[in-house]
């Protein structure tokens, strides 16, 4: 019988987040797309992360995707640096990544509810939009404050709920279907990405950092939000054309990131 578990797994294990962008025939020119559509696309990202705060410490990567995120960790010269993720897939495109640059990193397939690891491993724990698809969230997070060392810190993304990009799939598979009863949880769930994801208010994401000593939350719009780029490759069709023809994109941004898709949490053990 097939787990909530395995049914991520099977998802991200098709196609890995950020895979749709390697253009190219070469290994090397696809993964240098991946990284030049996803740093162009969220430019948050970086400071957000502060790779080079790496330097000299022990980070632990959790969902390393295809990755971009953990080459720029092992760039900045860590003393330990470590990536685990769900799928076999993830793990083979990181090696890969990482080789190409003579990196190294001690990659796992593992899962971010048991984390293989001793308890006050790491300095650093970061994780960007990977613990909303598990399906014990809560356990996640609280692998990540036990692995910590006490004044480590967490840098976590996971979606925000009430969101552009909630909204607009509630219209197309809530409003328009005939079917205005149905959740955001319900939305989120069945029409972002793997089986059973979930989103979150900035007072849950607070919850689930229960036992940290510091906790700093902040929304983000994402391209997802102001239709952007390729994103919506799920919901193609005339209806999404003529949305990114129309999105009022100036005024979404003026409204300032109420509405956006990220939580970024940083988070002191």
């Amino acid at each position: 019988m097939e787990t909530a578990k395995d049914a991520v797994r099977e998802f991200w294990d098709a196609a890995s987040c950020g895979e749709r962008d390697a253009l190219g025939d070469d290994l090397e020119v696809q993964l240098r797309a991946v990284r030049e559509t996803r740093y162009r696309h969220e430019p948050y990202l970086r400071p957000f992360a502060d790779f080079p705060s790496g330097r000299d410490r022990e980070v632990l990567e959790i969902g390393v995707g295809m990755g971009s995120d953990h080459r720029e960790w092992a760039l900045n010269r860590p003393k330990t640096l470590t990536g685990i993720d769900l799928t076999p897939r993830a793990i083979e495109f990181t090696g890969s990544h990482l080789a190409l640059d003579g990196l190294h990193s001690d990659l796992h397939v593992s899962d971010a509810e048991n984390l293989p690891f001793d308890a006050d491993s790491f300095d650093i724990v970061y994780s960007w939009g990977v613990l909303h698809h598990s399906p014990d969230t809560a356990r996640a997070f609280r692998e990540v404050h036990r692995v910590l060392k006490p004044g480590g810190v967490a840098r976590i993304m996971i979606y925000h709920k009430h969101s552009f990009s909630g909204y607009m799939l509630w219209a197309r598979y809530a409003l328009l279907t005939g079917r205005p009863w149905r959740t955001l949880r319900d939305i989120y769930s069945e029409h972002l990405e793997s089986p059973g994801t979930k989103a979150y208010t900035v007072r849950e994401a607070r919850t689930l950092c229960e036992g940290f000593s510091e906790i700093k939350v902040r929304i983000q719009l994402n391209h997802g939000d102001l239709l952007l780029g390729e994103v919506g490759q799920r919901h193609q069709g005339p209806l999404l054309k003529f949305a990114k023809a129309l999105w009022p994109r100036p005024l979404i941004r003026s409204l300032g990131s109420r509405l956006g898709l990220y939580l970024m949490i940083e988070a002191r053990k």
